[in-house]
C-alpha cells in the first residue's frame, strides 16, 4: 500500500499485490499527479511479459505518460501519443542495435475536474474504472475500448468519455489482474469489485476499501493487481 495523495479536491491511496512466482506476470504500474487548474491526473497501465524487459518497458512508459501530460493532453490525444512513443522507442532501439524487445500494454488515463465536478476517461484496451453517478449507484460504465499500445497497426484509437463526479463520488482504476482470471470472465470480476466497493460504503476511508477490495482475491493470484481509487472531496 502506497501513502495517499492528497489534495483539496481529491485523496487518492493506491493497492498493489504482485503475482505468484510460479505465473507469468505482468508488468503493472500507477501515478498520480498534479495538472494545471487544480486538476488532478490518474493513471494505470499493465505491460505484457514479466521479468526485467517488462520492468523496463513500464518504467519508460511511466516516464512518458509525465512528459506527455505536461503538455496537457486530454486523456484519448495523451494515449494516442503514448501508443507512437511506444512504437518509436522500439523502433529506435532497432536502428541502434540496442537490446530490445516489443512495448505491449495496456493504459487508463483520467483527469478529475474539481471545478467542473467531472472525470474525462480514455482506455487504450484496459478494463474500465469503477465509478459512482449522480444518482449515487456505483458501476463500470460502457467506455470506448480504444486498442492496446505499442502495436503500431492500427494506432491506437482511443477515445474519451466525460463522467459526472459529485462530491464524496468514487472513481476507482485498476489493472485487469484484479478483474480477470483465468477461471473468471472480466464480467464476473467486475461484479465482485463492485460489489466490495459498494459494501465498503462511502464512509470507509480510501485505505480500508483498498484491503476490502484486495482481499476478495485468492492468496496467490495469477497476474499482477493494481487498485488506484479516489474520491472527491
Amino acid at each position: 500500500m502506497s501513502r495517499p495523495w492528497r489534495t483539496s479536491a481529491q485523496e487518492t491511496p493506491s493497492g498493489y499485490v504482485p503475482a505468484d512466482a510460479e505465473y507469468s506476470a505482468g508488468g503493472d504500474w500507477f501515478d498520480v499527479f498534479g495538472l494545471s487548474g487544480g486538476r488532478l491526473g490518474l493513471v494505470v497501465g499493465d505491460v505484457v511479459g514479466h521479468g526485467i524487459a517488462a520492468a523496463a518497458a513500464m518504467g519508460r512508459l511511466r516516464t512518458a505518460v509525465r512528459t506527455l501530460a505536461d503538455l496537457d493532453l486530454p486523456p484519448a490525444e495523451l494515449l494516442t501519443r503514448l501508443d507512437r512513443t511506444s512504437v518509436h522507442l522500439v523502433e529506435a532501439d532497432e536502428a541502434s542495435d540496442a537490446e530490445c524487445c516489443s512495448i505491449d500494454a495496456t493504459c487508463v488515463y483520467a483527469v478529475y475536474d474539481p471545478a467542473a465536478r467531472t472525470c474525462a476517461v480514455a482506455l487504450a484496451g484496459h478494463p474500465p474504472p469503477a465509478v459512482t453517478g449522480p444518482d449515487g449507484a456505483l458501476t463500470f460504465p460502457d467506455l470506448p475500448p480504444g486498442t492496446p499500445l505499442g502495436y503500431g497497426l492500427p494506432p491506437c484509437e482511443a477515445e474519451a468519455a466525460v463522467l459526472d463526479l459529485p462530491p464524496g463520488g468514487l472513481i476507482a482504476l485498476c489493472s485487469d489482474g484484479l478483474v480477470e482470471d483465468r477461471h473468471h470472465d472480466v464480467g464476473a470480476g467486475m461484479e465482485r469489485v463492485r460489489g466490495a466497493l459498494a459494501r465498503a460504503g462511502g464512509d470507509a476511508s480510501l485505505t480500508e476499501l483498498c484491503t476490502t477490495v484486495l482481499g476478495t482475491l485468492p492468496k496467490a493470484p495469477e497476474d499482477d493487481v493494481t487498485l488506484l481509487p479516489a474520491r472527491a472531496r
